[in-house]
């Protein structure tokens, strides 16, 4: 089991992979934090060692070697993780009690996949183009 910050995420997902893009180069240089998609081997190994809860869970996850997080706590996770400015926002989502935050979490994460659509398409043809170049 790793003992390093993983964040698990849908990479089916536009949304997801939208967040997980912009994030990536705010989190803290001195920060370990790996994104890895949810159906990677990886990410199958990681959620064996997790709750039947956090198993079950096909949104972001978080997990820091040794306890998993999601939905709004997962993302705060990730938000405590990021460079100035964006983490200082952390303590004060967490002070809304979790089950406000988790309602609101799950209202846009039921909705993303009809809101934004998955890139697949472009990143193929783009990885195609890529290739010629070579």
């Amino acid at each position: 089991m790793p003992e390093k910050n993983v964040v698990l995420f849908d990479d089916g997902c536009g949304f997801c992979r939208r967040i997980v893009d912009f994030a990536q180069p705010k989190i803290r240089s001195t920060i370990a934090l790996d994104f890895v998609p949810l159906l990677s081997e990886e990410a199958k190994e990681i959620l064996e060692n997790l709750p039947l809860q956090s198993q079950q869970v096909d949104s972001l996850i978080f997990f820091d070697g040794r306890k998993g997080y999601i939905y709004s706590s997962a993302a705060l996770k990730c938000l405590a993780k990021m460079k100035w400015p964006f983490a200082v926002w952390t303590p004060l989502f967490w002070i809304i009690p979790r089950p406000i935050r988790d309602f609101l979490y799950r209202r846009v994460a039921k909705s993303r996949h009809r809101f934004f659509r998955h890139d697949l398409e472009c990143q193929v043809e783009q990885t195609e183009q890529e290739m010629q170049q070579i």
